[in-house]
């Protein structure tokens, strides 16, 4: 009986102590790849691979489709899901007869399309609609989100007519954008999508994982990697909080550390481009780590498979996880590790929507005086808040004084003495680091 007791908790002790599996690993094809994604998905334990497909391309006129490279895709997630792996397609580019390129697409020829593609490539798990339409170099005249708005209404339900199980997917929005989902929204995109992806492999970031600001509006910073909680916090408020958040692009460029090799935003020529190749893989175990505590993250695709060769790209050359050659970098190993487990590490900052709390301790509201008054006031966070700032007093309208560490206090108030006989109003006033804002008023009488 004590071996039995003594076996269990043996067994209980390394289920504990498995790593976890939380968002499922993917990795994106990239431009001019030279390795076989059939054959090195399934060995870096990828449980998806984000297959790029061009409207382009695939309908050169209207109703008339290149059989051949239809047929080549076909092919590729039939030889993906044979190994266990699962098939994302990712859609964009207009035909030219539709004016070409990055054309914002005509929404009703584009849900055709899809429909199309539903039926003649079944074995695709996940379809996503377009790439970073928030962006002009995917979508000219960007952001539009009543256009976009309305290709994901006309698309969603002509993929659901033929494929009912697969998974349509909002296009990637470029830096964790939650102010584009929440046009979107306006926009009446609820109920087209049954996931929102994001991008956080922005450009020239060197930052880790667990690096954020706060905006303007105190909102963790949409160029920041956590800033994916902003999104989902967006999805919640419009009702749609129980939909996962796919990152259909994460990574870190390795292309250059040296100073000012940044050559694209704002900070061109300011900073370098990337990072070291032994960081990027560790950015990479962090990452997944991070996703792991936030499970409505639910799929995490690498970009990408392999680095892009330089006639290709200009800025996005080291993101791959094998070299130029084919050979394995550090991130590639790194990722078959991720891929069989990880312990979930939180990182980054935090959603705050709720205002702190202020207890006025003196005056009491309706408390009369004839001589002098004393204040005392604090102001309290709520758990996993950002933290609070200053606390402000104002008399009657007018700012008098602040103080910072969660209250003060004046005691006695010489002032008081000399107001003038009749009702004052106190306002303390306390806001924190997200710009929650919390006020409170007393009402004191002062006697002749």
């Amino acid at each position: 009986m004590r071996l039995r007791s003594l076996l269990a908790i043996l067994v209980a002790t390394l289920v504990c102590a498995a790593p976890a599996r939380a968002a499922e690993t993917g990795v994106n094809e990239t431009l001019a790849q030279t390795v076989s994604t059939v054959d090195k998905a399934p060995k870096l334990g990828a449980d998806w691979v984000r297959v790029w497909a061009l409207w382009s391309d695939l309908e050169q006129a209207p109703g008339q489709y290149t059989e051949h490279l239809i047929g080549e895709l076909a092919h590729k997630v039939d030889a993906l899901k044979a190994r266990g792996v699962k098939v994302l397609v990712v859609v964009h580019r207009s035909p030219a007869w539709l004016g070409g390129g990055l054309t914002p697409p005509d929404a009703g020829r584009f849900a055709h399309f899809m429909r199309v593609m539903a039926q003649r490539v079944p074995g695709v798990d996940a379809w996503e609609l377009w790439n970073e339409p928030d962006s002009g170099e995917f979508w000219a005249g960007a952001p539009q989100p009543g256009a976009y708005a309305a290709v994901a209404r006309a698309a969603y339900p002509a993929i659901k007519a033929v494929q009912p199980d697969d998974v349509v997917v909002l296009g990637g929005l470029v830096g964790n954008d939650f102010a584009f989902l929440e046009q979107l929204y306006a926009n009446g995109a609820a109920g087209a999508f049954d996931a929102v992806a994001v991008h956080t492999d922005t450009a020239c970031l060197t930052d880790g994982p667990g690096h954020y600001y706060r905006d303007e509006a105190g909102r963790i910073g949409r160029y920041t990697f956590p800033a994916y909680r902003e999104v989902h916090q967006v999805m919640a408020d419009h009702g749609d909080g129980a939909k996962p958040i796919w990152m259909t692009e994460i990574g870190w460029n390795s292309q250059s550390r040296r100073k000012g090799s940044c050559n694209v935003g704002r900070w061109a020529g300011q900073k370098p481009i990337g990072v070291s190749r032994k960081r990027q893989a560790t950015f990479l175990r962090k990452a997944y780590a991070c996703l792991a505590t936030d499970p409505y993250v639910q799929v995490a695709f690498w970009f990408g498979m392999q680095d892009i060769p330089a006639r290709f790209s200009r800025h996005a050359r080291g993101f791959g996880l094998y070299g130029r050659k084919g050979r394995a970098k550090p991130a590639a190993r790194a990722f078959r590790r991720v891929a069989r487990g990880v312990k979930p590490r939180r990182c980054g900052g935090n959603v705050d929507r709720t205002p702190p709390t202020i207890r006025v301790v003196s005056p009491r509201d309706g408390q009369r005086f004839r001589d002098k008054i004393t204040v005392r006031v604090r102001a309290y966070d709520n758990r996993g808040g950002t933290g609070v700032g200053r606390v402000m007093l104002a008399l009657n309208g007018q700012h008098i004084r602040s103080w910072g560490d969660g209250g003060g206090s004046i005691s006695p108030w010489w002032d008081s003495e000399k107001w003038k006989a009749g009702v004052h109003t106190l306002t303390f006033s306390v806001r924190d680091y997200a710009q929650n804002e919390t006020s409170v008023s007393v009402r004191v009488e002062k006697l002749r």
